[in-house]
């Protein structure tokens, strides 16, 4: 398939140029903060949002067609609308695993300004960049060549799988040479191999459920709020509960983030019945 075919390209691209470009940067900026595998990742995250621009331009995409089509104010407002139906729908899946003793209530840090804003700020950074990348460039091209249903699979899928795109075996930095990148993306791919079904299909849900509203709504206002609000819970949930491996019912957490898993499948997938509904419905009445 076209689409697929085309993401696929656009990830290994990304990765094999920031296997290289990872390497001068390690070797000029490299302070001890970061170790070289995350120079390698963050370089190729930084080609895949600097590559949605000549994409555009290629294609003939405009930020209008892409989803970035509201006035500031209007953005603001929608998006924050969005923001507070996220966190319910999050906030749903939180209770229930502190209910069922999968994450246990242990604040290592105290609720403040300071946890707001960082959870805050990391939700609209990833928000932004997430969403124009899959529900606006990829899901406008998909649905461009192959219609809707398609494209709401594909830019999930995509979605989905790059969250397991990361590497699992640490590069000595001692021994830094220029095809080590290589090695570190290598590695990252691999780790697909050994993703857990239930996290790829909570994550995958979650894409489905982004690119409906991205086509309903005809905008990333609502997808970026929406998103926001999950990383914003997620982040605050972390730092205020821990998992709770030894629980019961802890195949409903999964092994990514102690927080998606079977449980966040089960309830998006509810959200998206009731949403599609609730679509079909408003289009009967629109007609009669």
């Amino acid at each position: 398939m076209k689409a697929s075919l085309f993401f696929l390209l656009y990830f290994i691209s990304a990765a094999l140029l920031a296997a290289f470009i990872a390497i001068p940067l390690y070797q000029t900026l490299h302070t001890g903060s970061f170790e070289f595998e995350s120079w390698v990742t963050r370089s190729a995250l930084l080609l895949l949002v600097v590559g949605i621009f000549p994409t555009m331009k290629w294609f003939q995409l405009s930020n209008h067609l892409i989803g970035h089509n509201l006035p500031i104010k209007t953005f603001l407002l929608k998006s924050s609308k969005a923001f507070l139906v996220g966190l319910i729908i999050l906030g749903v899946v939180i209770f229930l695993l502190v209910i069922l003793d999968l994450r246990l209530i242990s604040i290592n840090e105290p609720i403040g300004i300071k946890l707001l804003l960082k959870a805050l700020i990391a939700g609209l950074v990833v928000a932004l960049i997430e969403e124009t990348l899959f529900r606006g460039l990829f899901f406008s091209l998909s649905k461009k060549w192959h219609g809707v249903i398609t494209a709401v699979i594909i830019s999930s899928f995509f979605y989905a799988l790059l969250h397991f795109i990361k590497p699992i075996d640490h590069i000595d930095s001692t021994s830094i040479q220029w095809f080590s990148g290589l090695s570190v993306i290598l590695n990252a791919f691999t780790a697909v191999l050994s993703l857990d079904i239930t996290d790829f299909l909570a994550l995958f849900s979650v894409g489905v459920l982004l690119a409906i509203v991205r086509q309903q709504t005809n905008t990333l206002a609502y997808c970026i709020g929406l998103h926001a609000s999950w990383v914003f819970l997620i982040k605050i949930s972390k730092e205020l509960s821990s998992n709770n491996s030894n629980a019961d019912w802890g195949f409903l957490t999964g092994k990514y983030d102690g927080v998606i898993g079977l449980l966040s499948f089960g309830w998006i997938s509810i959200v998206i019945l009731i949403y599609v509904i609730y679509i079909i419905k408003s289009r009967h009445s629109a007609v009669h």
